[in-house]
């Protein structure tokens, strides 16, 4: 039986580097699948992560983490209505 996770976990592939959960901010973006798996421990004892990703183009993603302003239907973009 092939479960759904072992389909996804087939499509993601290694961001290189190891992370320390508070760096996950800075690299994961909104509407991509992760896998995020524990990789050790550093010297000084912090928990060492490994992250895997879907293969999304890395330029359709917004640089800080939010989609773009949509102006929604009956209202202007300058928004003075």
């Amino acid at each position: 039986m092939i479960r759904k996770a072992d389909l996804l976990s087939a499509d993601l592939k290694r961001i290189p580097g190891l992370y320390r959960r508070w760096e996950l901010p800075e690299i994961l973006k909104n509407h991509r699948t992760y896998r995020i798996e524990k990789a050790g421990t550093h010297q000084d004892g912090t928990t060492l992560i490994a992250i895997y990703a879907d293969g999304a183009n890395p330029d359709t993603a917004s640089p800080d983490d939010t989609d773009p302003p949509v102006a929604l239907p009956g209202t202007s973009s300058s928004g003075r209505g």
